[in-house]
């Protein structure tokens, strides 16, 4: 238990700290300043221009969405765009502040709170949608905090949620790592935090993000590749072939989006 509570800590100040496009805004924009949300909305879209329209597939105007890791809040902006109720959750409380900060700059409504994705502290059948991009491989027990997804939503109600898939990149930590795993000097946590250099990463087949969902019907997978590589002088390779092939796609993606409805 006392283990568990170090590691979240340990989560907690790191993505407080190293929030996605956080150091490369605030060089230029104050907090305090509309532009720096604005700014941050463009660095978050620049590569993945796909999850805007993913957003809009699901916030319809005047349901209740949930969204858990909210960070700079680009995507909650968006979801209260789409006149959707939001709520926004992170794990950092200074994330929580941020996104909320960038609503009310930029005349949007939303509310939102610091809590844990596996003690979500609201009561069964709150909500009409869950959206999570990127952030429930990073915590100890993705089981239960899935689990807690399918507890706040109501009957009928869908979830999007974007999980690292063990493509390309997984092959690669293989290649380059495996030995070490193999060879008993590294734990499976280990060698899979060594994907993007987080204090925990997991990444998950096909298979085992359908028995994750076991709870859920309807479920649906969709393969999207990470959108940084483009700027990569090698990788952008791998993103090319990627986005021209769609069996590869499914094969070697490296973010799993599912769909999925209570």
């Amino acid at each position: 238990m006392q283990m568990q509570i170090d590691i979240k800590k340990i989560i907690q100040e790191y993505w407080t700290e190293n929030v996605p496009g956080l150091d490369v805004i605030s060089r230029r924009y104050s907090v305090d300043q509309p532009e720096f949300y604005i700014e941050a909305d463009k660095f978050r879209y620049r590569y993945d221009s796909y999850i805007p329209s993913l957003v809009s597939s699901f916030a319809v105007k005047g349901k209740r969405i949930l969204e858990i890791g909210c960070g700079l809040g680009s995507d909650s902006r968006l979801i209260a765009r789409e006149g959707a109720l939001v709520t926004s959750l992170d794990l950092s409380r200074r994330n929580v502040w941020l996104t909320l900060n960038g609503l009310r700059l930029l005349g949007l409504r939303g509310n939102g709170l610091c809590a844990d994705a596996e003690q979500l502290p609201f009561q069964e059948n709150s909500f009409d949608g869950v959206y999570s991009f990127g952030v429930l491989h990073h915590t100890p027990d993705t089981v239960k905090a899935v689990n807690e997804i399918h507890r706040v939503l109501k009957p009928g109600g869908a979830c999007v949620i974007m999980l690292y898939h063990k493509g390309y990149g997984y092959f690669l930590l293989l290649l380059g790592y495996g030995w070490r795993r193999l060879l008993g000097f590294w734990k499976k946590e280990n060698l899979m935090s060594k994907y993007d250099h987080t204090p925990l990463s997991k990444l998950y087949s096909k298979k085992e993000i359908f028995r994750l969902f076991g709870k859920f019907t309807d479920t649906k997978l969709e393969m999207v590749t990470y959108g940084g590589i483009q700027a990569h002088p090698l990788l952008k390779y791998m993103h090319w072939l990627l986005e021209k092939n769609r069996c590869l796609m499914w094969r070697l993606g490296s973010f799993a989006i599912i769909k999925a409805k209570k």
